[in-house]
């Protein structure tokens, strides 16, 4: 059993990384939710600042509640590589997660060729590939790895069964 101060030490430090993780899954959603990415709201309409606001401080609570589940859940986890591997796994998960979630806000019919045109289309499709290299491939890739490590990590070490008796 790790000392108390590491495990607490590891679990906090878990626990920021998958809430910073987790708010680019939360983002995309609140966006959708505040109404900021629907017809009215362009590139060039600025947003209300009182609507960005309420979608900041919504986006940290939210963040902030789930940094501190994860740190409380990690926490209790008895074997330190099983903690280290459900924080592995956790912020694997989250990173995966954010690809599909930041795909909410993209603006499908701008790569239809029939509705925009040829050459926007590929311009449209161009963007599109160089964003899922510079953003998406790392993002999966990272998320993969990690999910996996944490996977086999949770799996070699298995927990405790049963607490050893008090001796008297």
């Amino acid at each position: 059993m790790p000392p108390t101060a590491i495990k607490w030490l590891a679990s906090i430090a878990f626990g920021l990384l998958v809430g910073r993780a987790a708010y680019g899954m939360v983002n995309p959603l609140l966006i959708l939710a505040f109404g900021l990415n629907g017809p009215a709201a362009g590139a060039d309409v600025a947003a209300e600042a009182a609507t960005v606001d309420k979608l900041q401080l919504a986006g940290g609570i939210i963040t902030l509640l789930l940094t501190i589940a994860v740190a409380a859940a990690l926490v209790r986890v008895p074997n330190m590589r099983r903690l280290i591997g459900w924080g592995c796994a956790l912020l694997g998960i989250s990173l995966l997660l954010t690809v599909p979630m930041s795909l909410l806000t993209m603006d499908f019919p701008a790569h239809d060729a029939a509705t925009v045109g040829a050459r926007a289309a590929n311009d449209a499709n161009t963007a599109l590939f160089f964003w899922a290299l510079i953003f998406g491939l790392p993002y999966v890739g990272g998320g993969l790895a990690l999910t996996i490590a944490g996977v086999i990590l949770i799996r070699k070490n298995p927990g405790l069964a049963e607490p050893s008796p008090a001796r008297p």
